[in-house]
């Protein structure tokens, strides 16, 4: 009964920081540190470079410059996770999208992709304790994208529900790596691996089930329980595959 209360009152706080952290926005973006982007930059690299550094702008600018100095370890630890777990979670995807027109998940393809990326190279960056607030503006930049393919309105009421939802279902599953991040040298380097597997699979996760509601026409504001249970399900399938994995 402890533990269940001591769970709860960890969730209270992550989700108090997440209100925070958005309340903050507005001044730390000036300030905010972002990754470089070049002219010659065209295409879904271009595409990631924008949707990172509009994360970037969302993040308290202590840890947003940690994410920065870090960003190409942890990307190229990220690319390797996504290309490690790419054929292990299709599968689990397509059955889920069953009845979704494949030129529309083509479009939502791109975003989600990006979306994930990112949560990955947060999950590897070396900030214990701090991914599940931080992940959150990932989700929110990725689902507010994903309602604007759609034509629907991504208003601030759905941005609240949604953020709560996100933090209850996600709560926890990286608690095993950001504490193997707090062991100097190996520690850090696995803590990070394990929070970039979680982060890139509950991303994707929310992602597709975004995709999945809009499709059928459902409001993610009206239907929250609808949104928790489909979340709760696709991420529990894929954090078993990894087990089996």
């Amino acid at each position: 009964m402890m533990n269940t209360n001591k769970e709860n009152q960890e969730e209270y706080i992550i989700i108090a920081q997440a209100d925070q952290q958005e309340t903050s926005e507005k001044e730390e973006a000036t300030n905010a540190p972002t990754i470089e982007v070049t002219e010659s930059e065209t295409g879904e690299s271009k595409e990631f470079n924008s949707f990172f550094n509009e994360v970037l702008k969302k993040i308290p600018t202590k840890y947003a410059t940690i994410i920065v100095n870090s960003f190409d370890k942890s990307k190229a630890q990220a690319e390797k996770i996504l290309a490690n777990s790419k054929e292990q979670y299709e599968g689990i995807f397509e059955d889920f999208l069953v009845g979704v027109d494949p030129e529309v998940r083509k479009k939502c393809f791109s975003t989600i992709h990006i979306a994930t990326l990112t949560a990955a190279i947060i999950g590897c960056s070396p900030i214990p304790f701090s991914d599940a607030v931080l992940l959150v503006p990932v989700q929110l930049t990725m689902m507010g994208r994903l309602h604007k393919l759609f034509g629907q309105t991504w208003t601030q009421n759905i941005k609240s529900a949604v953020t709560k939802e996100i933090v209850l279902v996600g709560f926890g599953r990286s608690a095993v790596g950001n504490l193997m991040k707090m062991v100097p040298v190996v520690g850090s380097v696995t803590g990070a691996a394990v929070n970039g597997v979680v982060a890139s699979g509950l991303t994707a996760s929310l992602g597709w089930v975004t995709v999945k509601m809009l499709n059928d026409g459902e409001d993610l504001f009206d239907d929250l329980t609808t949104f928790r249970g489909q979340f709760q399900m696709l991420s529990n399938a894929v954090k078993n595959s990894r087990k089996k994995a």
